[in-house]
């Protein structure tokens, strides 16, 4: 009698262990349709048979049919690139040793059936282990990166081709300014010698004409020499912890003699430590500070107002005067090189101030903007990012 029970208890947990078993592979069944539908190649490895399942999807990743390749670990190392094949075996022995701690993945690189390179990230984990700690069984997938690789290659190449180009850029900046410098300095010269011999005092005109060149002259040397340090701005990109507030004293410094004599009333509030070209960002805050003073109306004393906000990823500065204003339709055209809204002889500069801030802020992977009306002054803002990792040196 207790024969038949046990018999029957055994014919049931049969049956129950083939419904388990049932389930587990329709399980299985499910995850490797999703897996080959999702174009990822899936694969699942009994390590201590060495036999190792290899999903269609996976074959037709490097060029095969499901009954071309092998379910097998040979299939798959005979086509890895022989250079990344001890990175694969190593990644893969990190992992069982630190028995799963370490995470196995990979970027390798296969030969697809025609030959060509198939960039692959594999990611995996051992499932099953024996009571000894070794490996019975790991699973894991395939997805092909290459078109990823492909265009990250080409955005590499591209900016090598700007750095050759920015250096040949700034060497053409050099080369034009000093061979440029020559002739004007030649028919600044020789205006003086024409001034010299053929001076005559009731000739009014003449000595109007002769000044006249010689201020060309100067202010022609003067944008040779902007446009040289315009090329050269970010050259050195060390970024250094700086304090703001000593970037502000020290331009307030140079510019004492213009706030003296304009009686210009400077409002500041205490100002971050950021990481940055301080020199750079020194230029920027002295260029719209300087411009806030000088495009004033002739009976206004200039009031410049400087603020800020923490954002969540970046800086941003405010600089508020109450000067002239720019007209609506110039609002995008000031921040371009060698710019000028106004004639020579009621502002001076050469118009590359407001370049040169535009500039070090996208260095600073900023943006630099103004709002503003005529006669009711503007506010230049700017951002600067948290993400600049400041020198070691």
């Amino acid at each position: 009698m207790r024969e038949k029970e046990l018999e029957k208890e055994v014919l049931a947990l049969k049956a129950k262990l083939n419904e388990t078993e049932a389930q587990l592979r329709d399980r299985d069944k499910i995850l490797r349709v999703i897996l080959e539908d999702t174009m990822t190649g899936f694969w699942d490895w009994s390590i201590q048979e060495n036999i190792e399942y290899l999903c269609p999807t996976f074959k037709k990743m490097f060029g095969y049919a499901d009954d071309e390749m092998p379910n097998h670990p040979d299939s798959w190392q005979k086509i890895v690139h022989p250079d990344d094949l001890p990175l694969v075996f190593e990644a893969l022995n990190k992992h069982i040793e630190s028995k799963g701690e370490l995470p196995y993945s990979s970027e390798v690189r296969y030969y697809h059936k025609d030959g060509t390179i198939v960039w692959v990230y594999c990611k995996g984990k051992v499932i099953e282990w024996d009571a000894a700690g070794k490996p019975l069984r790991m699973v894991g997938c395939h997805i092909n990166i290459t078109p990823l690789k492909n265009a990250l290659n080409k955005v590499l190449e591209h900016q090598e081709e700007l750095k050759i180009k920015n250096k040949e850029l700034e060497h053409f900046a050099y080369i034009a300014s000093h061979n440029l410098n020559e002739p004007i300095r030649t028919i600044d010269s020789f205006v003086e010698i024409i001034k010299e011999e053929y001076h005559n005092p009731e000739d009014k005109n003449l000595s109007t004409y002769f000044s006249f060149i010689h201020d060309a002259s100067l202010r022609m040397q003067g944008m040779i020499s902007n446009l040289l340090d315009y090329s050269r701005l970010g050259k050195n990109r060390n970024f250094y912890n700086a304090d703001t507030n000593q970037i502000i004293k020290d331009v307030i410094m140079d510019l004492n003699g213009l706030i003296r004599k304009t009686d210009t009333v400077i409002s500041i509030p205490e100002l971050p430590k950021m990481d940055c070209l301080p020199s750079e960002i020194r230029l920027v805050f002295q260029n719209l500070i300087a411009n806030g003073i000088k495009f004033q109306t002739i009976d206004s004393k200039p009031k410049i107002t400087i603020s800020w906000k923490n954002k969540f990823n970046f800086y941003e500065f405010c600089v508020e005067d109450n000067g002239i204003g720019i007209p609506n339709d110039k609002l995008k055209d000031i921040f371009q090189i060698f710019t000028r809204l106004h004639n020579f002889s009621k502002y001076e500069g050469q118009g590359i101030g407001l370049a040169f801030c535009k500039k070090i802020i996208e260095i600073h992977e900023g943006k630099i903007w103004v709002e503003s009306s005529l006669n009711k002054g503007s506010r230049f803002y700017f951002t600067i990012s948290k993400t600049l990792k400041a020198s070691l040196n």
